[in-house]
């Protein structure tokens, strides 16, 4: 090799090492990208109450214990037992429209209520802030400025309507929502008792469709055959259409309805009819 070939050949090797090096430097620290986030679908179905919640919630791995689940949302009451109103405030998730939906929302009762069932995608390490951010959203989203309107006009605030949404949401389905709760705005109105069974069964944590004398019996503020008016929060998460059967309730002239064990509704216009149907559907 002559001496030029030498010298052409160096300076190649001077030019292309460092080219090598870059691209091979470049493909053993070539970027990685992390392995994507565990997530999870996190639940609330229609009806189910903080218990329901906080147990499902601790099974798929998103809270470390129920006692999380409570001091951050409230506890319900039980029998003997008052409900624990949450350590945690919310309210700096909220947005001014979500403001409005917590309105009237004593400081002493729970978060019962206004987790909107539906199912939403999380992280699995997101944390109950993530949790709340989606259920309190949805709820706001799903509010519509109509639904707010008419609301106001009846002279409510939404959580009257909450509340008795929750009862009409464990007493009756479908179509018969909307009935429910007609009956029940009427029987408020006129200053009588709601006897709601579905308001005892929060108590005692039972499902049953006619609840016991003893049940009925039960000194507590939740039991609407002792105490006038609505319990003084939700008793369950309702629907999107029990919020909406409650707010346009469909006018009837039933004063009384029961549900049987394949969860049918029967209406009544007077209580000896209601009583035919009792020992009809329910013996």
């Amino acid at each position: 090799m002559s001496v030029r070939q030498i010298t052409i050949a160096s300076i190649l090797i001077i030019i292309l090492a460092p080219v090598g090096f870059f691209f091979y430097w470049h493909y053993t620290h070539r970027y990685i990208p992390p392995p994507p986030r565990p997530v999870v679908d996190v639940i609330v179905k229609p009806g189910w109450n903080l218990r329901q919640i906080a147990e499902d919630w601790k099974a798929k791995g998103l809270i470390k214990s129920e006692q999380e689940f409570f001091y951050n949302f409230g506890m319900p009451p039980s029998v003997g037992a008052h409900g624990v109103a949450p350590a945690a405030d919310w309210q700096f998730l909220a947005t001014n429209t979500l403001r409005e939906l917590l309105v009237g929302k004593p400081g002493g009762v729970s978060y019962e209520g206004y987790l909107l069932p539906e199912t939403h995608t999380v992280y699995v390490d997101g944390g109950l802030e993530e949790i709340a951010y989606k259920f309190f959203h949805q709820l706001d989203k799903s509010i519509t400025p109509e639904m707010r309107t008419e609301i106001t006009r009846q002279g409510k605030s939404f959580f009257e309507i909450l509340t008795m949404a929750s009862i009409v949401e464990k007493e009756a389905a479908g179509a018969d929502m909307a009935m429910v709760a007609d009956i029940f705005w009427r029987r408020y109105e006129r200053n009588w008792a709601l006897q709601s069974c579905a308001t005892v069964n929060y108590i005692t944590g039972k499902n049953t469709p006619a609840v016991s004398a003893v049940d009925r019996a039960i000194d507590s503020p939740y039991n609407t055959y002792k105490y006038l008016g609505l319990t003084p929060g939700p008793i369950s998460n309702p629907s999107l259409k029990a919020i909406a059967a409650t707010i346009y309730p469909t006018k009837n002239d039933y004063w009384y309805f029961m549900s049987d064990a394949e969860g049918n509704t029967h209406f009544a216009k007077t209580l000896d009819e209601h009583n035919v149907n009792v020992a009809k559907y329910l013996r």
